[in-house]
């Protein structure tokens, strides 16, 4: 089994995808100038993933307590 500061590693490393991936997603859909118009699925999947990442970052260091 990880050890508990690793469950941490891990859960900073998911918000920090998060925070890339919603960032991206802001610069792709509110600064047209630099890029396509980006479709509405693209941002849907996007918010779906930095849900799943937050949800992964924030239930992790709780599975390790169970552990």
């Amino acid at each position: 089994m990880l050890h508990p500061e690793q469950f941490k590693v891990i859960a900073n490393f998911l918000l920090d995808g998060a925070k890339i991936i919603f960032g991206s997603l802001v610069v792709g859909a509110f600064v047209p100038s630099l890029s396509d118009n980006i479709s509405w699925s693209t941002v849907a999947l996007g918010l779906i993933f930095v849900v799943i990442f937050l949800s992964l970052a924030a239930n992790l260091p709780k599975l390790s307590k169970l552990s």
